[in-house]
């Protein structure tokens, strides 16, 4: 989805990061997990190296309006990671915060949040999160080398208070392929 000026800017309500896919959520609820001749899902992760013990549907994450706020279902019988904890079917939606490490199968990715609505006012920043700023949408983990965690290692880089990767500027705030909306792409 371009913009107006033409630019490979793309746009959702949020975007999952993983260190070599990128996925635009546009619509409110999702589902990740692995796709099969009777079903397919919005992100599959075991296309993506996920592993065997990713389910059909492995989890939703959706945007609970009662409570104006993400969330992700666990549906799958291996359960999630959010954030190092494991989350098991049968238990009430899991919260998710801009920049939460999220953990399905072996794959790792980050839950992203936009720094401004894509209405084009500002977006509510997340207590205890810094917004990527210098323009990028979403707000951003510095990811190390290894893709796990929030450090920041000697690769980082400063851009006049941002911080990230050096690589490809992107609207996004971490570098990658820019791929079109609604779809994972691997990079």
């Amino acid at each position: 989805m371009a913009s107006s000026s033409g630019s490979d800017v793309e746009a959702g309500f949020a975007k999952l990061q993983g260190e070599d896919f990128e996925y635009y959520m546009q619509t409110y609820s999702i589902i990740l997990g692995r796709n099969s001749k009777k079903s397919t899902v919005d992100v599959d992760l075991s296309s993506l190296g996920g592993g065997m013990n990713i389910s059909r549907h492995h989890a939703r994450i959706f945007y609970d309006f009662q409570r104006r706020r993400f969330a992700l279902q666990v549906l799958g019988k291996n359960g999630c990671f959010v954030e190092g904890v494991l989350h098991l079917p049968g238990t009430p939606p899991v919260k998710l915060d801009s920049q939460d490490l999220l953990q399905i199968g072996d794959k790792e990715f980050y839950f992203l949040l936009p720094v401004r609505s894509i209405l084009g006012g500002p977006a509510p920043v997340p207590r205890g999160r810094n917004p990527s700023g210098g323009g990028g949408a979403y707000y951003s983990p510095a990811l190390p080398p290894s893709g796990r965690g929030r450090g920041r290692s000697d690769d980082d880089v400063e851009d006049g208070g941002v911080v990230g990767k050096k690589v490809r500027r992107d609207d996004y705030g971490v570098g990658g392929a820019s791929g079109s909306g609604g779809r994972s792409h691997s990079g």
